[in-house]
C-alpha cells in the first residue's frame, strides 16, 4: 500500500487524506492559537524552559523574553497555514514544513491533556479519553508519514548503512 503523503518531481507534495480527518486537523488547528496566546497549561510544552531549576529564574525570565514572541508567531502561523491549506490536495515545501509544524504542536497539547508517557496503554473504548486518544495517535502516524517523505530525500551520502 502507497503512502497517502509523498512529494512530486515538481517538489510539491502530495496529501491524501479523508475529508473528515482534513476537517478535524482544520478545526483543531483553529482551536490551539487561543490556548497559546492565553498560556493555558495544556501549551506548555509548546515553550519547554531553557532553564528548569529555581536558581536559573532570572535567566529564563531573561530567555523568555527573547524568545516567546517568536514562538508564539511560529506556532500561531503553522497553524493558519494548516488551516488555510487543510483542503488542499498538494502543498508547497514551505506549506508542508509549516504542517508538519502544526501537527506536532497539536500532538503535544493533546499529549499533555491526555497526561501521555512511554508506559501508558490506550484506553478502553468506552473511556471518555479514547476518542482523543485515537487522535493523538492518529496525529502520530501523519507526522511519521510527512518525516518519512522528508528522510527520502536526505543523500544517501555519509550514512552508515542499514541507518535510516
Amino acid at each position: 500500500m502507497s503512502s497517502p503523503i509523498r512529494r512530486r518531481r515538481d517538489g510539491r507534495y502530495v496529501v491524501r487524506l479523508d475529508p473528515n480527518a482534513r476537517i478535524v486537523l482544520a478545526d483543531l488547528a483553529l482551536q490551539l492559537p487561543e490556548a497559546i496566546t492565553s498560556r493555558d497549561p495544556m501549551v506548555r510544552r509548546l515553550f519547554p524552559p531553557a532553564y528548569p531549576t529555581a536558581e536559573l529564574a532570572g535567566a529564563e525570565r531573561e530567555y523568555r523574553e527573547l524568545v516567546d514572541t517568536a514562538l508564539v508567531n511560529h506556532h500561531t502561523q503553522s497553524l493558519e497555514v494548516l488551516v488555510a491549506t487543510a483542503q488542499a490536495d498538494t502543498l508547497s515545501e514551505a506549506e508542508f514544513h509549516a504542517w508538519l509544524d502544526a501537527i506536532g504542536s497539536l500532538r503535544l497539547v493533546l499529549g499533555t491533556r491526555l497526561d501521555v508517557h512511554e508506559d501508558m496503554e490506550a484506553p478502553d473504548p468506552g473511556d471518555p479519553a479514547a476518542a482523543e486518544y485515537g487522535l493523538f495517535v492518529f496525529l502520530g502516524e501523519l507526522q511519521y508519514l510527512m518525516v518519512e517523505v522528508l528522510a527520502d530525500d536526505l543523500p544517501d551520502e555519509g550514512r552508515p548503512e542499514g541507518d535510516l
